[in-house]
């Protein structure tokens, strides 16, 4: 597998088990969330749906490399050997590596390409959804004069509202970011009364002033690689429960009187047959599917933390996830993949020739889908052909441990601790070719053996 195939097969993981554990931890804080006020709960959710988002990927992507720590190298240039276009190595350094464990290649290859046609899915999804609302916009036509002139006493001038009507939709719903549409459903519209057109209004112009399309959008977006996890799910239900909940309160204190806000909103649940818009990103005023909990939080006394209750609970929330992301990265999983017949064969001790003799040895051992090993310090210059002219151990004869190891196509990719890089092409079972990465175009291919 490629390294960027690894990296979203370890996302995936990571993902499924860190959002999981972070839902419900969201899940046991949601009963005293839920004594906060309705703008409070709605912010808290969105930060959990962040939070869930972003600690994966900073998990993923923030892995302890093998190499630890890196000596610098040196370049040493014998005193007998003049020619200005000799090149000469030294390797030395040690690396550590990192737990990890083995799945199969063509599993974690099978997995992220049903991630992907799953994103894909849902990608073209919202793209239709949006093309949806575009069209329902443009087909929708203006609210008359009455109807226009009560708005202007609710809605004020500088946010530029179009309000118009569509017999598309079965209840009233707030589309745009930059330019923001309110459209009411013309089948129900000449049942509105003042009553009811004003609350809809209120309600609608909330999600406005709150730029909750906005959010909305950004939401749905950031969600869609992982919008298939119940975590998530679970998030975007709050997120948009929440989001109504915050506008009842704006709408009910514009209007004046929270239980006649509750009253014509039941009225207009039995005018409106409300029909699910198939994830579409528009905001209706039935969104969240929780018009009971609406209406009991409109028309019910309940007991509100303190403002020093909600401080605290917010510090006991922002603490409890600040140890988990904590805990989530010191468990993060990494996968490499299992070994493969090809890659085994580069395992071994391997002596680089050069006149018929050693000048270094190489040792690769197995480890996961890549290697660790050492490899004996040496020196060597190069002729003008690009063959080797001399090459010899260097003074420092201990071998020198391999930093990083990686199998890419038939070559075996190895990294030294101070950047150095060479590839090892196998001729057969017990023949290689090695060949520094930046070498000399005309560099011939330093021949290796390998020791039964």
């Amino acid at each position: 597998m490629s390294p960027i195939q690894e990296t979203l097969f370890d996302l995936l993981l990571n993902a499924t088990l860190q959002i999981g554990c972070f839902a419900v931890v969201v899940a046991i804080f949601s009963r005293l969330v839920g004594k906060t006020r309705a703008k409070h709960q709605y912010c808290f959710y969105v930060a959990a749906l962040l939070f869930c988002l972003a600690v994966p990927v900073i998990n993923t992507l923030w892995q302890p490399p093998s190499t630890t720590v890196a000596e610098k190298s040196q370049l040493q240039v014998p005193p007998e050997a003049g020619a200005a276009n000799q090149l000469f190595w030294i390797w030395q350094g040690h690396s550590e590596q990192h737990r990890q464990f083995t799945i199969a290649p063509g599993v974690q290859r099978w997995i992220v390409g049903v991630w992907g046609v799953l994103v894909l899915l849902r990608l073209a999804r919202f793209c239709r959804a949006v093309h949806r609302v575009h069209r329902l916009r443009r087909n929708a036509s203006v609210l008359s004069r009455a109807q226009l002139g009560m708005a202007s006493q609710i809605i004020k001038p500088e946010y530029r509202v179009a309000l118009l009507e569509s017999t598309a939709i079965e209840d009233p719903v707030t589309v745009g970011v930059f330019h923001p549409a309110i459209l009411l459903p013309s089948k129900v519209l000449p049942d509105f009364g003042e009553q009811e057109l004003s609350v809809v209004l209120a309600h609608e112009y909330g999600h406005i002033r709150r730029r909750d399309f906005a959010a909305h959008i950004l939401c749905e977006l950031m969600s869609l690689p992982v919008a298939w996890h119940p975590g998530i799910g679970y998030l975007m239900s709050k997120i948009s429960q929440t989001r109504e909940l915050a506008c009842d309160d704006y709408a009910a204190a514009r209007l004046g009187k929270r239980r006649s806000y509750a009253n014509t909103l039941l009225h207009l649940a039995s005018l409106c047959f409300h029909v699910p818009r198939g994830n579409a990103p528009a905001l209706g005023i039935f969104d969240g599917d929780n018009l009971e909990t609406r209406i009991m939080m409109l028309t019910e006394k309940t007991l509100s933390l303190s403002r020093t209750a909600v401080i605290g609970l917010a510090l006991a929330t922002g603490i409890t996830f600040g140890t988990g992301a904590v805990l989530a990265h010191a468990m993060s999983l990494q996968v490499r993949s299992e070994p493969s017949n090809t890659a085994e064969k580069f395992a071994g001790t391997w002596h680089w020739m050069f006149d018929g003799r050693s000048f270094a040895t190489m040792t690769l051992v197995r480890d996961g889908s890549g290697f660790t090993g050492t490899v004996t310090g040496s020196r060597i210059a190069l002729k003008s052909d690009g063959g080797l002219l001399r090459a010899e151990p260097s003074e420092d004869g201990a071998p020198k441990r391999i930093a990083k190891a990686s199998l890419e196509g038939s070559a075996l990719h190895i990294t030294v601790t101070d950047g150095f890089e060479f590839n090892v092409t196998l001729k057969d079972d017990t023949h290689a070719e090695i060949r520094p990465v930046g070498a000399p175009p005309n560099m011939k291919s330093i021949l290796a053996e390998k020791v039964h």
